[in-house]
């Protein structure tokens, strides 16, 4: 009996629960064994899942997100990590979701066994026509634009609605995509939380969720505009810029100067090798450690201040042009 307690306490220590009263000799090592299996297997099917919410959706509404992914979630420990976007803004979202999220996530290798990650990507300004419907005004196609769920090279879930920026980075990196139906025949104006998040529940195979139908389809994606904009800026006011056009015609070589009108203002950036290697006051441009889509980010710098003050708390979307 003894040595039956001795195990005991030492499993105990490693948080197993433990059989109130075990038998002395043989037959309680038997069911301390049973015991410990059986917790053992249940524990090999919890995983470890991380929620990044990507959503113009601030305030209360992220309280919102996290209840309804708990519940959702359940059993199994969840951690989520809020990004929140300027209003209806896809290029925002689009952005964040790329850029931020995916390129932390791949930072730190392939996704490990037990491990699962979502992402709810989610701007939907509701405008022009989807599928010959308006998504505004009287008439609108009330369920707004069609939302996806992305699953990507990675092993990383990706849901949201086609709607903009949102897929435009992720161009290439989906290794299946499915349409999203809602077959209960209700309405909600907060699909992110009553289907969005359902949904990933459903892909990770936590709950089935009968009323989510999902599809293989390939979302249309926008083309997004030409050019140079303002993605998003750091607490340091380091401004991100996303190009949809060839660096060699807008970024200047290694050590030389360009001017460029952001919104109103002229900037001369210098290109630098890092955002601590220009002059203190310098505006300067460089890549960080941001990747979109295995392509490095750009950064407006002033060392020393705030390059989002000085060139007028330019919002996201701006356009960056050279001047001549």
């Amino acid at each position: 009996m003894e040595n039956v307690r001795r195990i005991t306490r030492a499993l105990g220590a490693k948080r197993l629960r433990l059989p109130p009263k075990l038998p002395d000799g043989v037959q309680g090592l038997n069911k301390l064994s049973e015991s410990l299996e059986a917790q053992m297997s249940r524990r090999k099917k919890i995983k470890q899942i991380t929620l990044a919410l990507v959503t113009d959706c601030g305030g209360t509404d992220i309280g919102r997100y996290k209840l309804a992914a708990r519940r959702c979630f359940y059993p199994h420990p969840l951690e989520t990590v809020d990004f929140t976007t300027e209003s209806m803004n896809t290029l925002h979202a689009g952005f964040l979701t790329a850029a931020h999220v995916l390129s932390t996530i791949d930072f730190f290798g392939p996704l490990r066994e037990g491990e699962l990650i979502g992402v709810i990507d989610n701007a939907a300004p509701r405008h022009g026509t989807e599928n010959g419907q308006r998504l505004r005004g009287e008439g609108r196609k009330q369920d707004g634009e069609e939302i996806y769920a992305l699953r990507l090279k990675s092993g990383v879930w990706i849901v949201g609605p086609n709607a903009g920026w949102n897929f435009f980075f992720l161009n290439g990196q989906a290794a299946e995509s499915f349409l999203v139906t809602d077959t209960s025949g209700r309405y909600t104006p907060f699909r992110s939380m009553e289907v969005m998040i359902p949904t990933l529940a459903k892909v990770f195979g936590i709950l089935p969720n009968d009323n989510l139908v999902l599809t293989p389809k390939q979302p249309q994606v926008s083309d997004g505009a030409q050019g140079v904009f303002v993605a998003d800026w750091d607490s340091h006011g380091n401004i991100y810029l996303v190009s949809t056009i060839p660096c060699d015609e807008w970024v200047p070589a290694m050590n030389e100067t360009r001017a460029f009108r952001i919104g109103n203002k002229i900037a001369r950036l210098r290109h630098v090798n890092g955002i601590f290697a220009g002059n203190t006051g310098e505006q300067t441009l460089t890549v960080g450690s941001l990747q979109l889509n295995g392509n490095p980010v750009y950064y407006i710098v002033v060392v020393g201040g705030s390059a989002h003050a000085t060139f007028g708390h330019p919002s996201v979307g701006t356009r960056v042009e050279v001047e001549e």
